[in-house]
């Protein structure tokens, strides 16, 4: 009994000191958002523009190196935003499949949860504050819809950010510049959060040298490695240059949907300090933010665009710096509000779901999976953009949109659902896939079954 009273208290702080706890947390989310791809993924309704595109990217990489050329763009597989960190992925991603894309996208970005709550300590934020915020992180709508979204290499600038900012916190700068080369190897899309991590590390009192050193090498990187200039600023994903365009109804109400649950929580926090909190890492937020809404690109005004995403540690930051500045305890309502708050929005974001994927998926799933099984992947494959992520990591995966009946070499196949059509492929597209359906001398359709057909080019153009 005397060894029960005094081992069990040494294991519990073992349990707390291994972070038992948060690696409960991190794997509970890496397991729901995973299972969520999947189902996507299984639904027909991933997209070959996101997923696709580094599958075949992936797999070319693997066979041809780092010089390999994407069949999706037509231009190198790491010119368009150089992402090298695709190189790392690659092999093992095309030994294990789509799923490794998913499960190491996933855990990559759950894993933030603990430079996170690094920082929380470094800045003595007390516990309850720290644990609420950790919850916010791992529950953002923001970050789970770029997560959940098929899979983009500048999601994983995420955790990579936070990591970063943490060992500068901790004074470790040798791994604060480690964290933010592989930043680069998060592609152009993650350029404006490498920015604002080289800013706050400059503004630093301890190791602003650093910080500086790091601010000249991203721009450094954005220049000569990007080749960044101002005809092609929209690289970054950010504000479009020259800006010509009047902010309409979406960019506002995209606006109000990322501020909104921070504003609340640090609302109801003032009122109760009877003082609004104001942070310098909740201005650069804004600024993120600001750039978000000046972009001409409609993808960039989504809450569900991986652009969001990257904005969810700044944010966070801000109500980091607010609790290890005023010390004072947060109450158990406005913790318990927060939370409901991201919960309510997760549930907004999964009504959306359900009207832009489940409602709209394929009658004939079991068709398109019949006629994959007709497909030979040793020649080119066309597909529709929902049928493209099924083709798996294969060099020969080809949208519609690239499709030149004056160029297709015989053995190519086409993979057509005669139910579906996007707009990422014109409306001449599908009347020429149809005429050549028509064209016995020139294809020969293999496979006709439940509004799907797989044709196969047997004749010279």
């Amino acid at each position: 009994m005397t060894d029960d009273v005094w081992i069990r208290p040494e294991k519990e702080k073992l349990g707390e000191a291994l972070g038992v706890g948060s690696w409960t947390r991190v794997f509970a989310y890496a397991a729901i958002v995973v299972s969520a791809q999947i189902l996507r993924w299984s639904l027909f309704v991933a997209h070959g523009f996101d997923l696709g595109y580094y599958q075949q990217g992936m797999a070319a990489l693997v066979h041809y190196g780092p010089w390999a050329r994407s069949l999706y763009t037509g231009r190198g597989v790491l010119a368009p935003n150089s992402a090298w960190l695709a190189l790392v992925l690659a092999y093992p991603a095309a030994w294990l499949g789509t799923g490794f894309l998913f499960l190491a996208e996933s855990l990559a970005i759950a894993s933030g949860y603990f430079p996170l709550m690094r920082l929380a300590r470094a800045w003595s934020v007390p516990a309850d504050a720290a644990s609420f915020i950790g919850a916010l992180y791992l529950l953002s709508p923001l970050l789970i819809a770029g997560n959940l979204y098929d899979f983009h290499m500048s999601m994983l600038a995420v955790p990579l950010v936070l990591f970063a900012l943490a060992a500068m916190a901790e004074q470790r700068f040798g791994w604060y510049l480690a964290f933010m080369a592989l930043l680069t190897g998060c592609g152009s899309k993650a350029a404006v959060a490498m920015l604002l991590v080289a800013v706050i590390a400059t503004f630093r009192r301890t190791g602003w040298q650093w910080g500086a050193v790091s601010l000249l090498g991203v721009l450094a990187w954005m220049l000569l490695g990007l080749h960044l200039h101002s005809g092609n600023i929209a690289q970054l994903g950010w504000v479009s240059i020259p800006w010509s365009h009047r902010v309409g109804d979406r960019p506002i109400i995209y606006a109000g949907w990322v501020l909104a649950p921070f504003v609340l929580i640090l609302g109801a926090v003032g009122v109760r300090w009877r003082k609004f909190p104001v942070s310098f890492y909740g201005l650069l937020a804004l600024v993120y933010l600001a750039g978000n809404v000046l972009s001409t690109v409609p993808a960039e005004t989504s809450p569900f665009d991986q652009k969001s995403a990257l904005m969810v540690p700044f944010f966070l930051l801000a109500l980091l710096d607010v609790a290890a500045r005023h010390k004072a305890p947060w109450p158990a309502k406005v913790r318990a509000g927060g939370v409901a708050v991201m919960l309510a929005m997760l549930v907004v974001m999964s009504a959306d779901f359900y009207h832009s994927a489940w409602r709209v998926r394929p009658a004939n799933g079991l068709a398109l999976e019949h006629a994959l099984a007709t497909v030979s992947l040793a020649h080119p494959v066309y597909a529709q953009n929902n049928v493209l992520p099924h083709l798996g990591f294969t060099v020969n995966q080809v949208p519609f949109s690239r499709l030149d009946l004056s160029h297709l070499e015989p053995g190519s196949e086409i993979v057509w659902d005669t139910q579906f059509s996007d707009h990422t492929a014109p409306a001449s597209v599908y009347r020429a896939v149809a005429a050549l359906a028509a064209n016995k001398s020139r294809a020969r359709v293999i496979y006709d079954q439940g509004g799907v057909q797989v044709l196969k080019i047997v004749g010279q153009p």
